[in-house]
């Protein structure tokens, strides 16, 4: 699986103690509204793949459309 390198972000210009924490709670709401909807996601897609809805060939282009079948495959087939 592959990891951020932190040294390939560059720190933020902002020095105002106030206003670079109103950025980054701006950075974590938008990370939490993803992260439920890429919950309600996957609730729809496991729901269609049970109910056979959606073929395990639909899921995987689906997850590949969202960018999630290098993080899911590698973990499932015990990879590093």
């Amino acid at each position: 699986m592959m990891h951020a390198n932190p040294e390939q972000f560059r720190p933020l210009i902002v020095t105002d103690p106030k206003i670079r924490t109103q950025l980054q709670l701006a950075g974590l709401r938008f990370m939490h509204s993803r992260a439920i909807w890429l919950a309600h996601e996957a609730k729809v897609m496991g729901v269609a793949l049970k109910a056979g809805t959606m073929t395990t060939d639909e899921i995987d282009a689906k997850l590949a459309d969202m960018g999630a079948l290098d993080l899911v495959y590698p973990e499932l087939m015990g990879a590093e």
